[in-house]
């Protein structure tokens, strides 16, 4: 690893990390990162995986300690985890053949028709709804095919997740404190995949590792002080640039 290289990695995980572990999406710093080094798309993915899982349990823990991620959230947020590692393990299978530009298209007109339909309610993430979070059955399906998405590129995916519990009734900070949990687990199966395959680069996953602990440790703890309008606004700005990724990354490769 370079001089470099370390610093840019840690700063950049920590920037990740903070907004990831609220929000999702710390692949939107740290994929550009590591594809400026010199790593292949597939080298990319699969070295951050290990810094998800440091971001996601980092993150779980905190959440619990704030008392966001209640038991009932918690074992939840297992099944529908292990839902999501059924689809992570066959998304990271296919990932190498796989033509990718007409599902990023897709995933970006879903967030963002999602999040315009969520957000025309204002209290959409600021209160519970029971009735709809009594949907097991679909909502594990959802968290099935999410994480199909997630063992593909694993970028959005904890913006994504996110987006479908709050749809499915709960608030901001409980969809990510769940989402964490199912986070980890889907990218604990995928990561086997790309390790298996050698697309992890261990010297510069540890040190996403560290910037990314870190970030996730200041993140959760701000989001869980400042509450669920903090969340809110901050899902605003990732959404955005999201979207904005994923247009830019499907109209690159026409």
């Amino acid at each position: 690893m370079s001089f470099f290289a370390l610093p840019l990695l840690i700063v950049g995980g920590f920037i990740g990390g903070f907004f990831g572990s609220a929000v999702g999406s710390a692949g939107l710093v740290s994929l550009p990162i590591l594809l400026l080094l010199g790593l292949s798309p597939h080298a990319a993915i699969g070295t951050t995986r290990p810094a998800a899982i440091v971001l996601e349990l980092i993150s779980a823990i905190r959440y619990r300690r704030e008392r966001v991620l209640t038991t009932p959230l918690l074992k939840r947020g297992i099944l529908l985890g292990c839902c999501a590692a059924v689809g992570s393990t066959v998304g990271a299978i296919v990932s190498a053949d796989l033509s990718d530009q007409a599902l990023r298209l897709l995933l970006a007109m879903i967030i963002l028709t999602t999040t315009i339909f969520l957000f025309m309610k204002k209290q959409w993430g600021l209160q519970e709804h029971p009735a709809r979070q009594r949907h097991i059955v679909l909502l594990a399906v959802t968290a099935m095919f999410s994480g199909l998405y997630a063992g593909l590129f694993g970028f959005t995916f904890g913006t994504l997740i996110i987006l479908v519990l709050v749809a499915f009734g709960y608030t901001l900070l409980q969809s990510s404190a769940m989402g964490k949990v199912v986070g980890a687990i889907s990218s604990t199966a995928s990561g086997l995949i790309f390790f298996y395959h050698g697309f992890i680069q261990w010297d510069y996953a540890i040190a996403l590792s560290i910037g990314f602990g870190i970030g996730a440790w200041v993140g959760t703890r701000v989001a869980a002080k400042a509450g669920n309008r903090y969340v809110k606004i901050l899902l605003m700005v990732v959404v955005v640039a999201s979207v904005g990724k994923l247009l830019f990354d499907y109209i690159t490769y026409l």
